[in-house]
């Protein structure tokens, strides 16, 4: 519904599940930190879960400082609270940056939906922010996507951008490669002039 800016009485957890939520940071960060793949740290998902928003965040920062930490992705930053980017997710609605002082990653975007039968997890249930029943058709909306929304956003600042998903995921049908990895729902070909075109 947009409300993102609730009372933190509401998004509070337990202090059982704060400092479990910090010795898993602690495990993650220490276990990964030699890894050169990783670039990029995120703390909070959405709101998802959020404990400490300000401590957690600063803990990360003190644990690795050398990559981009983004400390509330997809939702708003408690006041005092420090991060590297600013992180919007957009789904339903057109993708409209607005400039901002730090660098702007659209942290998810897109979702768009097309099932393989034969390559998926669930034949039942199918989840998607929006639905195609041909793979032409599917392929056409995204790179429009891209070419109407994605593009024109560079020049407002806009540094990343983070398609959902890579491949479907149980359930969710809103992958480039089906579950299986069997297919490429996405001509390469197609993929790659758009990429070529975000390069700076």
């Amino acid at each position: 519904v947009g409300i993102k800016r609730l009372p933190g009485i509401f998004r509070k957890q337990k202090k059982s599940a704060a400092e479990a939520f910090r010795q898993g940071m602690i495990s993650a960060v220490n276990a990964l930190c030699n890894h050169p793949s990783v670039v990029y740290w995120t703390v909070f998902n959405e709101g998802w879960g959020e404990t400490d928003e300000i401590l957690a965040a600063d803990l990360l920062y003190s644990l690795d400082s050398t990559r981009i930490i983004d400390s509330s992705s997809g939702w708003f930053c408690e006041k005092g609270m420090k991060t590297d980017v600013e992180s919007p997710h957009v789904y339903f609605k057109p993708v409209k940056i607005r400039k901002s002082p730090k660098p702007i990653v659209l942290s998810e975007f897109g979702g768009y939906s097309y099932k393989c039968e034969e390559h998926s997890f669930n034949l039942t249930a199918n989840y998607g922010y929006r639905f195609f029943s041909k793979r032409e058709n599917y392929e056409d909306a995204l790179l429009a996507l891209y070419e109407n929304e994605i593009i024109p956003a560079v020049k407002n600042g806009l540094c990343g951008a983070i398609y959902t998903q890579l491949s479907d995921v149980e359930d969710e049908t809103n992958g480039l490669l089906t579950y299986d990895r069997k297919i490429t729902k996405v001509s390469a070909e197609r993929m790659g002039s758009i990429a070529a075109r975000l390069k700076i």
